[in-house]
């Protein structure tokens, strides 16, 4: 059965319309240290570049369009249809580049982390894209999703209901305990991903992708950015998160914290702090 909240929730909500200098020049156990200026190089990225099936299907068709029409010219041995041909087939082939060829590297992995460079991040790791239509999407990065690791239940905002940047946005549920996330931006919410709510893991498995929250109509998104992570300071930022997990334990118990390879194990705060793992998720949710 679905579930959706009856509220966005504003308990706390003006402790929480924090600004983002603020947050940045947090120093301490768990904190992110204040970030200066990017440094390129000065955290482990790794680039993948992603091109999506119906990108590829559309290139293959082009492409395979354009070899039905030379052969035609060709058997066809008329003089004047191959300039024809070529003056239609330089934008085909414009188009057919444009699919075949990545538009722009989709996903960077920083700190062991998935971040995608197309999305905007907010201290309280969530993410925000905009769709365009004054759409923005609304989903968790994948350090929320390495820190908790599972949920049994995940509850979103109703349709048509209001949220604000900074107030609590959904809330998910694992072994009875409570976990809010904070909504990235602001606006009326247009659109819940059912799939979610019906389906917790998939939050969790795809959640750039399938795993989207829930969508919100703002037409001035403007305000709402002085809040998010710069773009230039989102890997540092990571990098940050990183070392102060490693630092919540003393050697080698920050071993722990790693799978074979350095990949960091899914359910980190409960590798961490196996009773108070909801305590400390939500240090880092910044809903504590």
């Amino acid at each position: 059965m679905r579930t959706t909240m009856m509220k966005s929730g504003n308990n706390g909500e003006s402790a929480r319309n924090f600004s983002l200098r603020r947050f940045l020049k947090f120093d301490g156990p768990g904190r992110p240290s204040k970030l200066g200026r990017s440094r390129k190089g000065a955290w482990n990225m790794d680039r993948t570049i992603s091109i999506s099936i119906p990108e590829r299907l559309a290139g293959m068709i082009v492409g395979l369009a354009l070899i039905i029409v030379g052969l035609g010219f060709m058997a066809l041995g008329v003089t004047f249809l191959p300039v024809i041909g070529i003056l239609m087939g330089i934008p085909v082939l414009g188009i057919a580049w444009h699919f075949l060829s990545p538009k722009a590297v989709a996903q960077e992995r920083i700190a062991g982390f998935q971040v995608p460079n197309n999305l905007m991040y907010h201290p309280g790791h969530a993410w925000a894209r905009m769709d365009g239509d004054d759409i923005i999407t609304v989903g968790m990065d994948d350090f929320a999703v390495k820190l908790l690791g599972s949920v049994d239940s995940i509850s979103l905002p109703k349709e048509g209901s209001k949220v604000r940047q900074g107030s609590f946005g959904w809330l998910m549920k694992a072994e009875s305990r409570a976990i809010h996330m904070l909504s990235p931006v602001e606006g009326e919410v247009v659109a819940i991903n059912g799939e979610v709510v019906d389906s917790p893991a998939r939050a969790f498995e795809d959640p750039y992708g399938k795993g989207w929250l829930f969508k919100v109509r703002n037409p001035n998104l403007t305000p709402n950015l002085k809040n998010m992570v710069p773009a230039s300071m989102v890997g540092e930022w990571f990098e940050n998160i990183r070392e102060t997990l490693a630092c919540r334990q003393p050697s080698p118990a920050a071993a722990a914290l790693y799978q074979d390879g350095g990949e960091l194990v899914s359910g980190l705060a409960k590798a961490i702090d196996p009773k108070g793992w909801d305590d400390l998720a939500r240090e880092y949710l910044l809903t504590k």
